[in-house]
């Protein structure tokens, strides 16, 4: 299955923890097509779920950008991983599974195509953990054993988001634009128009870089 139609964006402006999450929360609020978007940290970052504990992830944190996440799953480091987010305006008719899956089929054909032999898990590990590449879940992608791809969902009324990082190999820089045109029936290049640009600068402000939203649970 693909999109009919799917926007690219290609970020190539390194941005803070609560920037980079504030402009996918922008981005899902205001763009009416979807949108795959890739990005970069200003510094050396760690992103929680949702749900996660405060009092698990603050140890972790020294030295370190944080930011909770508006989708769920584990902690996450980034600083060199290939990030990237999925903006789907409207509800995608099937469940965050099949979505999920959907997602890493394509990379994982994408990626072997690069020349790394991926793996897609066909169940999960059975390690109890919240640090999110030291526990493989169904679909998520490993290489000889090492997990480098997983994601996380948020899903409402007005669409889904879906947020991911690929660790531990190394993405052409063109990636992006061949990870769309997988997606989709029609790519097109995006840019950030100034409305988009100003709910980030006020959401990362008033949202994820708040201490109500960073200890809420």
């Amino acid at each position: 299955m693909k999109f009919p139609r799917l926007r690219f964006f290609a970020d190539t402006e390194a941005r803070s923890a609560a920037e980079n999450m504030a402009l996918d929360e922008a981005l899902f609020l205001l763009e009416a097509f979807p949108v795959v978007r890739s990005y970069g940290w200003i510094r050396p970052a760690v992103s929680f779920g949702y749900f996660t504990p405060w009092n698990f992830v603050a140890p972790k944190l020294v030295g370190r950008d944080f930011v909770r996440r508006w989708t769920g799953g584990g902690l996450v480091e980034h600083g060199d991983d290939f990030t990237y987010s999925l903006i789907l305006p409207e509800l995608h008719p099937g469940t965050n599974v099949d979505l999920y899956r959907l997602i890493h089929d394509t990379l994982a054909e994408l990626l072997r195509e690069c020349g790394h032999p991926v793996e897609v898990c066909q169940s999960g590990d059975a390690l109890d953990s919240n640090v999110c590449f030291e526990k493989a879940v169904k679909f998520d992608l490993k290489v000889r054993g090492e997990k480098i791809a997983g994601a996380a969902i948020r899903r409402n009324r007005r669409g889904v988001l879906l947020q991911g990082s690929i660790q531990h190999i190394e993405i052409p820089d063109y990636f992006t634009s061949t990870f769309a045109k997988a997606l989709a029936e029609r790519i097109e290049t995006f840019t950030l128009s100034k409305p988009i640009m100003e709910t980030m600068t006020r959401v990362a402000k008033e949202k994820y870089e708040a201490a109500e939203w960073t200890h809420r649970f």
